[in-house]
């Protein structure tokens, strides 16, 4: 049995719903195979002693709603894609606007009971989850940007630090005054390598370069983030960026006429004149595919490590100069070469404690555990 372990999380606060209802509203029913009994009998003996299975059922928990011009729409975007590829082999269901408390529970241990062969969850849910992982041996799981590793449960993320760092590229050279604003979430991993890559990029350009953080404990929420981001434009930032799932800050960038960028998707319609680029997160179809191919040829295991996936910088918006896009590329491809590195010390944080020496460097499964920001970012402290 593999060691377990769980490193804690910030949890957000909870978005509650009924569970049967979101269960019925994210069903997606299948037809029955069309084999023959005979068929069936014939190769049952084989695919028991396999693993292999002839369809399987798979589940999404959504932490908001599939429609959201965010986050959980590229997740459910995967989800659709691995329907397409795999077809009458897999039947799938999404609960969609599961926060964080005991119901959340009921609705992993719900999804088990109804007989689903691998559960996804698209936030990290810790304990929540793995109360019910644990307890049920024959059941997969795939938590994003999960801390605990198990026979039957591991967790996946974006290594996104690299993007990062090109879009700080980027905002060194469109961000006049070197001062860039980032609206955040929480104090976890995702944020520092946000802030860190965008300030180490704009500082590859502008040694002078900050940036200025709001954190605003949510994810999703228009009010706060359009409070946060008139902060942060009204404080006189020439470069906006978030991590929210929706674009109330894009479109405030627009008006105020700042350049700005989004995590989740191309979303250039929100600020047509001034919108930079993006996160491609369009490796989640081909990750979720996987994942349930190896459910249906009974190779599916678990590892003892985050599985990162690519995460590539989006298409420009229509404005941005060619000459900081041929920038960014070539940042880019000094830091796939590896002769170029996001983390390379000497480094302090924000506090004035040394994290990285001269000559190291973090590669992107430390990245993935980061817990200081960089000096030169304000309004985040180390953890």
């Amino acid at each position: 049995m593999r060691s377990k372990k769980n490193r804690g999380l910030l949890l957000p606060p909870s978005e509650t719903i009924s569970r049967r209802q979101a269960l019925k509203m994210g069903a997606v029913g299948i037809g029955g195979l069309a084999i023959g009994g005979s068929v069936l009998a014939a190769c049952g003996d084989d695919e028991e002693e396999s693993g292999a299975k002839e369809s399987i059922k798979a589940a999404w928990v959504y932490i908001g709603p599939p429609d959201d011009n965010g986050w959980t729409q590229e997740h459910d975007r995967g989800r659709l894609a691995a329907q397409a590829a795999l077809g009458d082999r897999l039947e799938t269901s999404f609960v969609p606007n599961i926060g964080f408390d005991a119901g959340t529970t009921e609705t992993f241990q719900q999804l088990v009971d109804d007989g689903n062969d691998i559960i996804f969850a698209n936030t990290e849910y810790a304990g929540l989850l793995t109360e019910v992982s644990d307890n049920a041996p024959d059941t997969k799981f795939c938590e994003i940007n999960g801390h605990y590793y198990s026979d039957n449960l591991f967790p996946f993320y974006l290594a996104h630090e690299k993007t990062a760092y090109q879009l700080g590229v980027a905002a060194g050279h469109l961000a006049g005054n070197g001062r860039i604003g980032y609206i955040g979430a929480f104090p976890t991993a995702t944020a520092f390598n946000d802030v860190n890559g965008l300030l180490l990029g704009a500082r590859s350009v502008n040694p002078d370069a900050t940036v200025e953080t709001v954190l605003v404990s949510t994810f999703f929420d228009p009010q706060k983030a359009a409070q946060a981001a008139n902060a942060l434009l009204d404080a006189g930032v020439d470069f906006l960026f978030g991590v929210m799932d929706e674009p109330t800050f894009l479109q405030l960038s627009e008006e105020a006429g700042v350049w700005t960028g989004y995590w989740n998707l191309d979303f250039r319609s929100a600020a047509p004149t001034k919108y930079v680029s993006h996160f491609d997160l369009s490796e989640f179809g081909p990750f979720y595919t996987e994942q349930c191919q190896r459910v249906l040829d009974g190779t599916w295991v678990s590892q003892d490590e985050v599985w990162l996936l690519d995460t590539p910088i989006g298409d420009f918006g229509p404005n941005v100069p060619q000459d900081v896009q041929d920038a960014v590329a070539d940042a880019g491809a000094a830091l796939d070469s590896g002769e170029l590195h996001v983390y390379a010390g000497p480094l302090n944080d924000n506090e004035g404690n040394e994290r990285l020496a001269a000559g190291e460097t973090l590669d992107s499964l430390q990245a993935y555990a980061i817990d200081w920001p960089v000096d030169g970012v304000t309004g985040i402290s180390p953890v």
